[in-house]
């Protein structure tokens, strides 16, 4: 019974992650499609470019907290064990970034994965904060923060010695955050990525 329960906790979190905030709101406040703006992305940095900061904090908010609510459900109210918790974790960041009722276009998964890591290790996610918001504040680019802060996720679970099921769980985290940020990282090199405060024009 327990692994059942496990499994559909699993599920549910997935389709927590569906809840994609910058869609939403984006689509009752507009009636636009977040997606058709800028990067095309559904996510806290498209909708601050699109929308500005007082709806991109809900969102970034919002998303993270579906993040904590899989990770409370999970470990207080399920009682559930460390590697069901943890597929929780990556069931609700991939929700998020790959959502089935969005055809699989969402977000980069950063604020969800905050969400998740500050209720799991509170402590390795605040250092992993710490250290994307100087990236932020030197290289003001939100990409290379996000991507920065969740690569300090599994360096320092491992720095802390945490398990060896926490230290795969961040390292899934943040090669999703790669992933979902490739295009960044071309623009990045090539010296072509956007820094915060820039706006952006409907895609074509």
């Amino acid at each position: 019974m327990s692994i059942v329960i496990g499994l559909v906790f699993v599920v549910a979190a997935y389709l927590i992650g569906n809840l994609n905030f910058a869609y939403i709101l984006v689509k009752f406040l507009k009636n636009e499609d977040v997606r058709n703006y800028g990067s095309g992305n559904a996510g806290t940095t498209n909708v601050l470019r699109v929308m500005g900061k007082n709806v991109a904090i809900p969102v970034f908010l919002l998303d993270a907290l579906k993040g904590c609510l899989v990770v409370v459900i999970g470990r207080y109210v399920l009682s559930l064990n460390e590697v069901f918790l943890v597929l929780g974790g990556i069931a609700v960041v991939a929700g998020h970034n790959w959502p089935a009722f969005l055809q699989f276009r969402g977000g980069k998964g950063t604020a969800t994965s905050l969400g998740v890591f500050l209720t799991y290790d509170w402590e390795v996610a605040i250092i992993a904060i710490m250290i994307g918001l100087i990236v932020l504040a030197i290289w003001k680019m939100v990409s290379l923060t996000s991507m920065v802060g969740m690569m300090m996720l599994p360096i320092f679970a491992l720095l802390f010695g945490r398990t060896v099921t926490e230290v795969i769980f961040a390292v899934v985290l943040c090669l999703f955050s790669l992933f979902q940020h490739r295009k960044n990282i071309g623009r990045i090199i090539q010296g072509r990525e956007s820094k915060l405060g820039q706006k952006v024009k409907m895609k074509n």
